[in-house]
């Protein structure tokens, strides 16, 4: 059968994985979000163990802000049906994708409602899909292979399913001895980084701050000290130590990859683009075009 880890929304589960083959949620949680959770096993039997637990709209918020906007989730979708088209005839609009998907109440549903069909969301999506689930379709396995974060992000536009809980079961995989903590915590680094340059370029652009100095001058405004350094390589080969907030030095070191004076690690990655979401989290109005 195998040792299964999956993510839930108020107890519901929406995505698994077993052993060596499961996807990594760990970026929809902010830090501080490991936890004692509930585990539901065979017999109605109950334990508590660590998990990761947030709510739908605080992964929502992470998701809109990483790559997955309305506009930029929408894109990503119609990638995927045209990419599936090229051995398929797949007609799903992301518009219909959507209806179906924030017409689910997770405030009423119950993993009782899935057991008939194992308890597997996919089939349970495909059965609110079945006017396109035809021979030529490949619905099901269109869905299964789909980019779950476009799933979760289209879940959280239904404003109700928000303050649910949303948790990850890991634990059981952990004391398998399939993965271990630094399995689950590790980032993707490409995604990552791609993610930071649109977020950056995103907050600078609203700041209305052209200059990359102006810019970072305005991040200490709003509590990122300037306490990392940076070593500019000048157009005359000379060397300029420089001290920046840490999100200017990570983009810096992402824009000048042919300087082997710094070294972008995964930590200082991860914790520039927390910083910058701390930022977001804290201007007067959202940034604009992220809903």
């Amino acid at each position: 059968m195998g040792t299964e880890i999956t993510l839930s929304l108020n107890g519901v589960d929406i995505d698994y994985g077993k052993n060596r083959y499961w996807k990594n949620h760990h970026w929809l949680f902010p830090p501080g979000s490991l936890t004692d959770i509930t585990y539901r096993y065979a017999n109605d039997e109950v334990e508590t163990k660590p998990g990761f637990q947030t709510t739908l709209n605080e992964a929502g918020f992470r998701l809109r802000h990483l790559g997955y906007s309305l506009q930029e989730t929408e894109t990503k979708f119609d990638a995927a049906v045209s990419r599936w088209n090229r051995t398929a005839d797949l007609q799903l609009t992301f518009e219909d994708f959507r209806a179906a998907l924030t017409s689910i109440d997770f405030g009423t549903l119950t993993p009782a409602d899935l057991a008939p069909i194992i308890w597997d969301f996919r089939v349970y999506v495909r059965s609110l899909l079945s006017a396109w689930d035809t021979n030529e379709a490949g619905l099901e396995e269109f869905i299964a292979s789909l980019d779950f974060a476009i799933t979760l992000r289209t879940l959280a536009d239904r404003p109700a399913n928000g303050p649910l809980a949303l948790r990850w079961h890991h634990q059981d995989l952990v004391e398998s001895g399939w993965v271990s903590v630094d399995d689950l915590t590790d980032i993707d680094r490409q995604a990552l980084i791609i993610g930071h340059t649109m977020f950056y370029g995103r907050l600078q652009d609203h700041a209305a701050k052209p200059t990359v100095k102006g810019f970072d001058s305005w991040l200490t405004g709003y509590g990122l000290p300037k306490a990392t350094p940076y070593v500019k390589v000048n157009p005359d080969g000379t060397l300029t130590p420089e001290v920046t907030t840490l999100p200017t030095a990570v983009r810096n070191m992402i824009h000048h990859p042919e300087n082997p004076n710094n070294v972008l690690s995964d930590a200082d990655l991860h914790d520039s683009v927390e910083s910058l979401l701390r930022v977001v989290m804290a201007l007067p109005t959202p940034l604009p075009g992220l809903t």
